[in-house]
C-alpha cells in the first residue's frame, strides 16, 4: 500500500490532490489528511515538517522527493520525472518549502468541491 497524507485545510493541497486522483492509475494509491484517524494511529508526525508526506514500502518521502516519487507511482507517464533528482536535493526542497510557506497566500479561494468518487474510493478515513 502507498499513502500520501497532505494538509486537508490547505486549497493548494487539495487541488493537487483532484489532480492526482484524476490521474493515477495506481490501485495500490490511498490518499488521508494529516488529521485522519488513519494518520493518527500509524504515522508520527514531525510538527517542524510542512510537507505533504509520501509513503511507499514501508518509506516516508518528504518535501520534493515526496512528489517526485508520488507522481512516478501515480502513472507511467510521469516516470521521467524522477530525472529531477539530478538537481540537488536542497535546491528541490527549497523551491518546495517557498511554495508550503507561502501556499495559503497564493490559494485563497474558500470554495471546496465535491470530491469524485474515485477520490472517495481512494482515501483512507
Amino acid at each position: 500500500m502507498e499513502i500520501l497524507i497532505y494538509d486537508g485545510e490547505c486549497n493548494m493541497c487539495s487541488r493537487f490532490i483532484r489532480f492526482i486522483s484524476k490521474v493515477n492509475k495506481n490501485p495500490n494509491l490511498h490518499i488521508t489528511d494529516f488529521n485522519s484517524n488513519w494518520t493518527n494511529k500509524n504515522v508520527k508526525l514531525d510538527p517542524n515538517v510542512d510537507s505533504m508526506i509520501f509513503i511507499k514500502k514501508n518509506k516516508k518521502y518528504i518535501y520534493s522527493d515526496s512528489i517526485i516519487e508520488l507522481l512516478s507511482s501515480t502513472n507511467r507517464i510521469f516516470i521521467p520525472l524522477k530525472i529531477a533528482k539530478i538537481i540537488p536535493k536542497s535546491c528541490r526542497d527549497r523551491g518546495y518549502k517557498f511554495l508550503a510557506k507561502n501556499r495559503r497566500k497564493m490559494m485563497n479561494n474558500n470554495a471546496c468541491p465535491l470530491p469524485t468518487d474515485k477520490l472517495k474510493s481512494m482515501y483512507l478515513e
